[in-house]
C-alpha cells in the first residue's frame, strides 16, 4: 500500500544522507507513518535513527526512536523489550521537558501492563500521564487516558465505573476532534458491552472504531477491529459473515506479520467451524493457534484454543483427546483465575494506598491552613499592640476588636480540629477496606480449587456422554470411557463435599467462633491429606514424583479435634512440603554439576505420644529448599508468602497457626535449614 506521505518523506531521507539531527528527524517521521501499516521496516528506520541520535548526543531524537520501538514490541507482544524502550524514552521525554512525550510514553506502558494483567501497574501508570494531560490541558491525551481508564475499569469488572470514565474519554474525543482518540472511546465501549454479553451493541461500537480506521487506511487498526467483529457475528450465530472475517483477518496479520493477531484470527476460525458443526476445521485451526500461543506465553489464548481442541474432540468421537485438552484447559483456567484474583487484591491494594496518600494529603493542608491562621492571627494583634501606642482611645477600641477576633480565630480552630478527626477516621477506613480487599482474596483462594475442579470435570464429563450418544448402534463403550466418566463424577462429588464444607466451617466459626470436636483418627487424618496434597501437586506437574515416608504410632489414640479443620492445616503443610521439594528438584535439574549424589524429593509424615504422655505430636518433614533465619521470623504473618505472584495469598500458614493454637489450644512450629529442608511440629493436647 501506497502513502504520498511516506514517499515524499522517503524520498526526503535518502536526499538528506548527512548524519545529523535532521536525517534522525526525517528517519523517524517516516518510521512513525509506516509504524501501523509496514512495522517491519519501522522498526528498522527507528533503530537506524536511535543508533545515529545516540552517536550525536541528541536526546530529543533517541526519545522519539525508543518510544516508536516500545509500541512495535508492543503489538508484537515482547513486552520485555516494550517496556524497557517505553521507560528508557520516557526518562529522555522527562530530562527534555517534552511533556507530551512523557504523556505517551505512560500510555503505551499503561497498555502494556494491562495486556500482561498486570491491573495496579497499568492504573498507576494511566493515572500517572491522566495527570500530565490534565495539567497541559490536552485534550486528545485526555481521552486516550480516561477511556484507557474505562478499559481498565471493564478489566476489574467494575462496569459502573467504566461507563463513566469511557463516557469521559468520548467526550474529551469528540472535543478534540481527533479521530483516532475518538475511535478508540467506540472501541472501549464495545469492550464494556462485550463484557456485559450485549453483543450486537459491541459489534456497532468496533465498527465505528474499523471505520474510523478505514479512513485512516490504518491496517493494523482495521486488523484489530475486524476480528472483535468477527467474534461478535460468531457469537450471534451469524456463522457465514463470521467465517469471512475470520479468513480475511488472518490473511492480513500474516502479511503484516501481526503474531498476536495471527492467533487470534486462528481462535475465531476454530470457534466459527465448531459453531458451523465441523469439528475436523475447528480441530486444525486451534492446534496452530494452540502452539502458537503456547510459544509466545498468551495464557488466555492457549486456554481458549485447548477448550475448542476438547470440544471438537469429543465431537469427532476421540475422548481420549477431549480428555487431555479438557485438563489443559483447566490447567490454563485455573492458573489465570488464581493470577486474575492476585491481580484484583493488588488494585485493591492500590487503590487503598491511594485512598491513604490522598488523606495523608488532606492532613498536611489542614495543618497548613491551621498554621496560616495562627500567622494571621499573630500579625493582627501585633498591629493592634502598635495602634494602641498611639492613642489610649485606640488602645481600648483595638483591645475590644482583639477579642472578637481571638474568638472568632478559636471558632475556626475548632472547625478545621473537627475536620482533621474526620480525615484521620477516612485515613482508618481506608486501611480497613485494604485488610478487606486481602481477606476476600483468602477467602477465593479457599474455594475457589475444588469449584474449579468441579466445573472441569463436569464439563469432560459431559463431553464424553455426548460422545456416547453419537456412538454407532453396536459400536460398543470402551472400558476406559467408563472409568474416565465415574472418576469424574467421585471427583465433582469429593470436591463438592470439600467446598460444601469449607462454607459450613466458615459460617460455624462466624456465629460462635469455635466449632464441635470429635474423636478423630490422626493417622489416618494425615494419611489421607498427604494422599490429597499429592495429587494436587501431580495435577499442577504431571510430571513430578517425590518418595512419601509414613511412620505412624499404630497405639496412638483417638485425639478430640475439629476434623476438618485440622485437615485444612494438614494439606497446608504437605502441600507446602510438595512445593519446597519440587522447587529443590527443579534447581537440581537446571544446574546438576553442583550434585554429589542425585537429588531424591522425600516427604516424611509421622505421629507419636510424647513423653510426657500429655499431648500428639504431628511431623511434617521435607528434604526441600529450607528457610532463611529471616523467613523463619515471618512464616506465620497474614499475607507474608515467599511463592511468586499468582502462587500463594500468604494466609495458609497464618489460617493454620490459628487453628491449631486457638481453635485446638495446641502449639504449631517450624524448624529449618537453608538448602537443607524444613520441618513443621504440630502439638495437641493428648
Amino acid at each position: 500500500m501506497q502513502f504520498p506521505v511516506a514517499d515524499r518523506l522517503r524520498a526526503e531521507v535518502q536526499a538528506h544522507a548527512r548524519p545529523d539531527t535532521a536525517r534522525v528527524h526525517r528517519l523517524n517521521a517516516l518510521a512513525l507513518v509506516l509504524r501501523n501499516n509496514v512495522p517491519e521496516e519501522s522498526a528498522t528506520l527507528f533503530r537506524t535513527a536511535l543508533a545515529l541520535a545516540q552517536r550525536l548526543g541528541y536526546p530529543a531524537g533517541m526519545a522519539e526512536a525508543q518510544l516508536g520501538l516500545g509500541f512495535y514490541y508492543r503489538h508484537r507482544g515482547e513486552y520485555g523489550l516494550a517496556q524497557a524502550y517505553s521507560e528508557q524514552a520516557n526518562k529522555t521525554f522527562a530530562q527534555t521537558g517534552n511533556h507530551q512525550g512523557q504523556i505517551r510514553s505512560f500510555y503505551n506502558l499503561t497498555c502494556i501492563f494491562l495486556d500482561q494483567g498486570l491491573l495496579a501497574k497499568s492504573l498507576q501508570t494511566n493515572l500517572a500521564g491522566l495527570a500530565l494531560a490534565d495539567a497541559g490541558h490536552d485534550r486528545k491525551w485526555q481521552a486516550f487516558l480516561n477511556t484507557q481508564l474505562g478499559i481498565t475499569s471493564v478489566h476489574l469488572g467494575e462496569y459502573a465505573r467504566a461507563r463513566q470514565h469511557l463516557r469521559e474519554g468520548l467526550r474529551w474525543a469528540v472535543a478534540s476532534g481527533d479521530q483516532p482518540s475518538v475511535g478508540h472511546a467506540y472501541s472501549g465501549i464495545g469492550e464494556l458491552y462485550r463484557a456485559q454479553g450485549q453483543w450486537a451493541e459491541a459489534q456497532r461500537n468496533y465498527e465505528q472504531d474499523a471505520a474510523n480506521y478505514q479512513r485512516m487506511r490504518d491496517e493494523s487498526g482495521i486488523l484489530y477491529e475486524d476480528i472483535n467483529i468477527g467474534d461478535m457475528l460468531e457469537r450471534q450465530g451469524k456463522v457465514p459473515q463470521a467465517l469471512a472475517y475470520g479468513r480475511r483477518s488472518l490473511a492480513r496479520a500474516l502479511r503484516l506479520q501481526r503474531l498476536g493477531e495471527v492467533t487470534r484470527a486462528q481462535l475465531l476460525l476454530a470457534r466459527t467451524h465448531l459453531h458451523a458443526g465441523r469439528p475436523d476445521s475447528a480441530f486444525w485451526y486451534g492446534q496452530r493457534c494452540l502452539l502458537a500461543a503456547q510459544r509466545s506465553g498468551a495464557k488466555s489464548i492457549s486456554r481458549d484454543a485447548s477448550q475448542v481442541l476438547a470440544l471438537a474432540s469429543a465431537r469427532r468421537g476421540r475422548f481420549d483427546d477431549a480428555y487431555r485438552y479438557e485438563q489443559l484447559f483447566g490447567s490454563f483456567r485455573d492458573s489465570l483465575n488464581t493470577s486474575d484474583q492476585q491481580r484484583k487484591v493488588a488494585v485493591v491494594e492500590f487503590r487503598a494506598e491511594l485512598a491513604k496518600k490522598q488523606a495523608q494529603i488532606g492532613l498536611l493542608t489542614r495543618n497548613d491552613q491551621l498554621m496560616r491562621a495562627q500567622n494571621r492571627q499573630q500579625r493582627w494583634f501585633l498591629l493592634a499592640a502598635l495602634l494602641g501606642l498611639c492613642a489610649v482611645a485606640g488602645l481600648s477600641w483595638s483591645l475590644w476588636r482583639n477579642i472578637g477576633r481571638k474568638r472568632r480565630a478559636y471558632a475556626l480552630l475548632r472547625r478545621q480540629q473537627d475536620e482533621l478527626r474526620q480525615a484521620q477516621e477516612q485515613l482508618v477506613q481506608a486501611e480497613k477496606m485494604a485488610f478487606l480487599g486481602e481477606l476476600t482474596a483468602g477467602i477465593a483462594h479457599e474455594l475457589q480449587n475444588p469449584l474449579a475442579f468441579m466445573k472441569s470435570f463436569a464439563e469432560v464429563s459431559t463431553g464424553l456422554v455426548e460422545g456416547i450418544g453419537r456412538a454407532r448402534p453396536g459400536a460398543g463403550l470402551g472400558q476406559d470411557i467408563l472409568a474416565g466418566l465415574k472418576q469424574n463424577l467421585q471427583q465433582i462429588s469429593q470436591h463438592g463435599q470439600r467446598a460444601s464444607s469449607i462454607i459450613r466451617d466458615m459460617l460455624a466459626h462466624s456465629r460462635s467462633g469455635v466449632a464441635p470436636r470429635h474423636l478423630t483418627d490422626l493417622n489416618a487424618l494425615v494419611a489421607d491429606h498427604l494422599r490429597l496434597a499429592y495429587d494436587g501437586a501431580r495435577t499442577i506437574d504431571p510430571t513430578f514424583t517425590a518418595v512419601l515416608h509414613q511412620d505412624f504410632d499404630p497405639a496412638l489414640p483417638p485425639v478430640n479435634a475439629v476434623a476438618p479443620d485440622l485437615g485444612r492445616v494438614l494439606l497446608n503443610l504437605c502441600a507446602n512440603a510438595l512445593y519446597a521439594v519440587r522447587e529443590r528438584q527443579q534447581l537440581a535439574a537446571a544446574d546438576p554439576g553442583t550434585a554429589v549424589t542425585p537429588y531424591v524429593p522425600t516427604v516424611t509424615v509421622s505421629t507419636r505420644r510424647a513423653e510426657a504422655g500429655q499431648t500428639v505430636e504431628i511431623r511434617v518433614r521435607d528434604n526441600g529448599t529450607g528457610m532463611p533465619a529471616e523467613v523463619q521470623a515471618k512464616i506465620f504473618q497474614p499475607f507474608f508468602t515467599t511463592k511468586p505472584e499468582g502462587e500463594g495469598t500468604g494466609l495458609g500458614l497464618s489460617l493454620s497457626h490459628d487453628i491449631v493454637t486457638t481453635g485446638h489450644g495446641g502449639t504449631l512450629r517450624v524448624e529449618s535449614r537453608e538448602s537443607e529442608g524444613t520441618e513443621f511440629v504440630i502439638s495437641l493436647p493428648g
